[in-house]
């Protein structure tokens, strides 16, 4: 269930992907193919646009909490 994703487990699967400059939606979906199926579901909310690091990705999903 979505509902129990966290910020946390986001960013262990997307924290790297940063490191290059900027990245799309479509490379977030891609940095967390390995993710289970309820991250990647809120990770597809994400308006397609240009991420330039992860602190934008919580701009554009605030109701995710940083912890359960």
């Amino acid at each position: 269930m979505a509902d129990d994703v966290t910020r946390t487990e986001i960013a262990d699967h997307l924290a790297a992907v940063f490191a290059n400059g900027a990245v799309s939606r479509s490379d977030l979906l891609i940095a967390a193919a390995g993710a289970r199926s309820e991250v990647r579901e809120v990770l597809e909310r994400l308006p397609d646009r240009r991420y330039t690091e992860l602190r934008q990705v919580w701009e554009d999903l605030p109701s995710v909490p940083v912890g359960i």
